[in-house]
This record gives structure tokens, C-alpha cells and sequence, in this order.
């Protein structure tokens, strides 16, 4: 919106100079004036876009392959060889889903306000992430008749809160990182989890940079 405002004062401006220049009463170089002006507006914002920038991916692989061993609940680690971006809260900014040769492991990372990567969450065969809008979600067996579910709420391509619901029979345990809280609690938080997670199938994987 503020671009708009800025884009509108600005044509009005170099059509009032232009105006001024060539006098009101040359009707007949309007048009010609009006190009004129079009063209040194696009000079004049020549270079701005609204995309964001692009991710230095090789920069951060290091850190990457790091975070994702020292997230990772299996005994062994697989080394990350591919990359994807997705947009986990859709507003435009990607994060960044990196996985091994065999699909069968990998991680998704934010970033913070430092530009420095977070990790959202690791990935193993039997722990496949499911993602909606605005979170990414694991649940797995963990032995008995217990379940671990573990959700990230992304806010503004930001890792705004991680919730775990630990479940034995019918009954939960919740957790905010690793401070408990009450159900009252946990259900305010669900409320940003929404809809259906699923699996991502689409996206297009770019093998490791070279440095």
C-alpha cells in the first residue's frame, strides 16, 4: 500500500513538471508527455520488487546438515544431498526442505530475525511431516500404547511456538518446548493448527550447491 501511495506521488509530480515545462496550453504534446512520464517513473523504480530474496542455500549447508543430526531421533544420520523451497504460512517466503539421496531422510528449516537458520523439524521414514497452512506436524508410536504428536506453528516465516501432545490411552500430556501446560492451554494454541496436514509431493528438489 505504501508503495502505491509513493508510485501515485510520484506520477503526479513528473506530470506536474512536465506540465510546467512545456506550458498548459500544448494540448497537442499530451500524450507524448504522458509516455515521457511513464518512462521516468519505471527509471525512477527501476530495480524494486516485492519478491523476496533468494535463500544463499550453500551458505548455510554446513549448518544445515549440523542442525538436522543434532534433531534427528535415529541412530544414524543420512547425509543431505538435495533441496526444496516451500512456503509453509503463504506469505511469500520460502523455507527450506532438504533431504537425503533416498528420500527417506531430511529437515525443514525457518530462519530467525538474524537470518541464521531453525530448525523445524526432522524427518525419518516412520516420522513423516505433515504440513497446513501455518505448521508442520509429526506424530509416531512412541511404544505401548503411547503417541507423540509435535507441532511448529510458523507465523511471518518465523518459528512462533512448538507444541507436544503426549498421548497415553486417553490420556495427554502437553508441552510448550519443554515446559508443560494445561489443556486449556494446548487448545488455544490448536486453534492456529488447521485444516488437513499432508505430505508435499510437488515439490522440486535441487541437488546440494557447489561451493
Amino acid at each position: 500500500m505504501k508503495k502505491t501511495i509513493i508510485f501515485a506521488i510520484a506520477f503526479a509530480l513528473i506530470l506536474w513538471g512536465l506540465e510546467c515545462c512545456s506550458g498548459s496550453s500544448k494540448a497537442e504534446g499530451s500524450e507524448e508527455d504522458s509516455t515521457l512520464a511513464e518512462i521516468q517513473l519505471s527509471t525512477l523504480f527501476e530495480g524494486e520488487t516485492n519478491e523476496a530474496p533468494a535463500i544463499d542455500v550453500a551458505k548455510y549447508w554446513a549448518q544445515f546438515q549440523e542442525m538436522y543430526q543434532e534433531g534427528d531421533l535415529d541412530d544414524i544420520h543420512e547425509t543431505l544431498t538435495k533441496y526444496a523451497f516451500i512456503d509453509i504460512d503463504g506469505d511469500g517466503i520460502q523455507e527450506v526442505w532438504l533431504r537425503s539421496e533416498n528420500d527417506e531422510d531430511g529437515a525443514i528449516f525457518c530462519f530467525d530475525d538474524e537470518e541464521e537458520p531453525v530448525l523445524i523439524t526432522a524427518e525419518t521414514e516412520g516420522k513423516r511431516p505433515s504440513v497446513g497452512k501455518g505448521w508442520v506436524g509429526v506424530g509416531f508410536p512412541a511404544g505401548g500404547p503411547s503417541y507423540f504428536n509435535h507441532y511448529v506453528i510458523i507465523k511471518n516465516s518465523r518459528k512462533a511456538i512448538e507444541l507436544t501432545d503426549f498421548q497415553v490411552e486417553e490420556s495427554h500430556e502437553y508441552y510448550v518446548g519443554d515446559t508443560e501446560i494445561s489443556e486449556a492451554e494446548a487448545k488455544k494454541i490448536k486453534e492456529d493448527i488447521k485444516g488437513e496436514g499432508y505430505l508435499p509431493e510437488d515439490l522440486e528438489w535441487h541437488p546440494k550447491p557447489k561451493k
